[in-house]
């Protein structure tokens, strides 16, 4: 028997009804079972027009037509949701930290600068810094997810700032700086993380530079379509962006970590 009204909002149907006019939920409703789950997940992933792959390839390919599409042309059915891919992204980022433990080598106060502490008073000092800097370490390694959200729209000021008056507010500088970090994320997941955890202490600040270079290169080439740059010193701003938005960063990991260790 054809339902008469839709079980998702209680819109009353009419018999040739395919979907609710309402809220497009199919009418036909079937129970869930393990071959039902398995085509679902399958066809988020790899739907050839709206698959969560398919969105991450158009990132990568072509990163400023997608953010033109999505965010200025308002094509926002014809893509998989970006959010809901960053997070999957990001979440297998924390699964990776869990694995090499990335952030365990970024210690600024080493045991050999706590062992050759000639006073007490400076020993205390010293470990209380590594005690809370091993905190910060371990926050950032399990909450991959979190830093990112947190540190997104200080980035995206960065952008606004710099190209304030082309075409995107500041609420659009923020969704173009997330969808391109679901494949920075996954770059840095893929690449990076390993390195860091086989590389000595010594080198990891090149695998930093590594990073800072291929996000400037990366967003360089999806700004330069997204914002119709031209001229070599409109294009060399999107790095300028970059930098400024680092710097912002940086200074909030600063002042947490001095908040944390003045009032932990």
């Amino acid at each position: 028997m054809e339902p008469t009204h839709c079980t998702n909002c209680g819109r009353q149907l009419n018999p040739d009804f395919k979907i609710c006019p309402e809220c497009g939920q199919k009418i036909k409703i079937h129970r869930f079972n393990i071959g039902h789950i398995l085509h679902e997940l399958l066809h988020a992933f790899t739907h050839a027009d709206k698959g969560a792959f398919h969105l991450l390839k158009e990132l990568v390919i072509r990163p400023g037509i997608v953010l033109e599409e999505y965010i200025v042309e308002g094509k926002r059915k014809k893509y998989f949701n970006p959010f809901t891919l960053l997070l999957i992204v990001l979440g297998f980022s924390v699964f990776m930290n869990s694995i090499f433990h990335p952030f365990q080598k970024n210690q600024y106060i080493t045991q050999e600068q706590l062992a050759k502490a000639n006073t007490e008073a400076k020993k205390a000092v010293y470990q209380r810094m590594v005690e809370g800097q091993a905190k910060v370490n371990e926050f950032m390694e399990k909450r991959t997810n979190i830093m990112t959200f947190i540190t997104a729209p200080f980035m995206a000021l960065a952008f606004w700032l710099v190209f304030k008056g082309k075409r995107l507010n500041y609420a659009e500088h923020l969704v173009a700086y997330l969808m391109l970090n679901c494949v920075l994320s996954l770059i840095s997941t893929i690449l990076f993380v390993p390195l860091i955890s086989v590389l000595p202490p010594h080198l990891i600040s090149i695998v930093f530079v590594g990073t800072l270079l291929i996000q400037i290169a990366y967003t360089t080439y999806a700004y330069t379509k997204l914002l119709k740059l031209k001229g070599f010193w409109e294009i060399l701003m999107v790095a300028v962006a970059n930098l400024l938005g680092m710097f912002f960063t940086i200074l909030l990991v600063m002042m947490a970590t001095i908040a944390y260790f003045f009032l932990a």
